[in-house]
């Protein structure tokens, strides 16, 4: 999953380099850059997504809460 890069800023930030490398790996991303990229859209979609499945919860549209 390639993301796409649009408008982006240089931030610096001190990171763990095994669990950067663990990141890269599981996005089988180029660099360090593209997997955090990709690890930010990934999460905050899910966080979207999970946002959006408690909405329908709540209006029991599930069978179970």
């Amino acid at each position: 999953m390639r993301t796409e890069v649009g408008h982006v800023v240089r931030k610096t930030f001190l990171l763990n380099p095994k669990k950067l490398e663990r990141l890269r790996k599981l996005f089988e991303a180029d660099n360090d850059s593209e997997a955090i990229r990709q690890a930010i859209d990934e999460t905050l979609a899910y966080r979207e997504s999970l946002k959006a499945a408690r909405r329908i919860q709540r209006r029991e549209t599930f069978a179970r809460l």
